[in-house]
């Protein structure tokens, strides 16, 4: 897992951040949002920030005092839920008490924005506790990455509310990173989500052109245990995209094996593949390469498919919205956004 930013970058990305969050937003483009889409207001300056633990526990809790501090240098102020400093077992509290953290900061009217602070394991335990109803009406930016894949498409599943695949609070909260969120959550802007650092992966096409739709997808591990629940999207029209991190090439074989048996990759129109970090065999010699798994499985697809785009345990990350439409150009590499994320 990547390691929350040293003090020392804190008071160059607020200057980044905040700089750049008084640029004016495409309002009138949202006039044509799609039916059934609902967005959350955008995050400004003196917001107030919820940081959750919807999954496993922080045991060094220098963690908490720093993620804090990095808000509050962007700007925002920040409450801390009730479990962040917990621990029960593998969870940063019991199944009810994460939900019921995670309710009680949708319900607070002074939060307007929720930020997880770690993943782990957990998420798809709160699922029967929440209340989607309460959810749908109190839309405020959540935002989350790995084990909050759950939390994030269930939500936009069940609700329409788009929420935010980005860095938690133990990730790199770098310049690059806190740019893609800015611009996504902050600008209003119609983003376009493109590898530019000499840092990032190579872009690597298994099918060619250009493609729309709604954006669905996260850590691949988590959508695999979750196919066959009623907390996934019907995948139809949907533009899927993935990630993982410690998974032997047969692992990841494995997962998307049960992907295209459950019939997901039937009616998408798109795929994008993002971060694989430490996805290597341990007996190379013995096992195909990721490369070579993903086009077994893409190689006979007729939707545009790409790999390398900042996406997932990676210390450069986009944040990609949930369930609001983009296009895909799989031979550039580039996912643009049809509307703003937030309103």
């Amino acid at each position: 897992m990547e390691k929350l930013s040293r003090r020392s970058f804190v008071p160059m990305l607020g200057t980044v951040l905040l700089g750049a969050s008084c640029l004016s937003f495409d309002e009138n483009v949202l006039e044509d949002l799609p039916k059934g889409i609902l967005l959350p207001s955008r995050l400004k300056k003196g917001d107030k920030i919820g940081i959750c633990a919807p999954a496993g526990p922080i045991r060094d809790l220098t963690e908490v005092h720093d993620f804090t501090a990095v808000l509050k240098n962007l700007g925002f102020r920040v409450k801390v839920g009730a479990n962040v400093a917990e621990s029960y077992g593998y969870f940063s509290a019991d199944d009810k008490a994460r939900a019921s953290e995670f309710m009680s900061l949708i319900e607070d009217d002074d939060v307007k924005g929720i930020f997880a602070i770690r993943g782990g394991w957990g998420c798809a335990r709160m699922l029967p506790y929440l209340d989607f109803g309460i959810i749908g009406r109190n839309p405020k930016v959540i935002l989350g990455f790995s084990d909050v894949t759950t939390l994030l498409n269930a939500i936009t599943a069940k609700t329409g509310l788009v929420t935010f695949h980005g860095p938690s609070g133990n990730s790199s909260w770098n310049e690059y990173s806190v740019s893609y969120l800015q611009k996504t959550v902050m600008d209003a802007k119609r983003v376009e989500y493109r590898n530019s650092s000499s840092e990032d992966a190579p872009i690597i096409t298994y099918q060619t052109g250009k493609a729309s739709g709604q954006l669905y997808g996260g850590n691949l591990s988590v959508i695999a245990s979750l196919i066959g629940s009623s907390y996934l999207p019907d995948w139809k029209g949907k533009i899927l995209f993935l990630e993982d991190v410690n998974e032997e090439p047969y692992r990841i074989d494995r997962m998307l094996t049960q992907l295209d048996l459950a019939g997901v990759f039937d009616g998408l129109a798109g795929i994008v593949l993002g971060g694989f970090r430490k996805c290597e065999a341990e007996e190379p010699a013995r096992s195909f390469t990721l490369t070579q798994v993903f086009e077994q499985h893409f190689s006979k697809r007729n939707y545009p498919i790409f790999h390398g785009a900042q996406i997932g345990h990676l210390q450069n990350k986009f944040t990609i919205p949930v369930g609001q439409v983009a296009e895909i150009n799989a031979d550039a590499g580039t996912i643009y956004l049809s509307y703003p994320a937030v309103s």
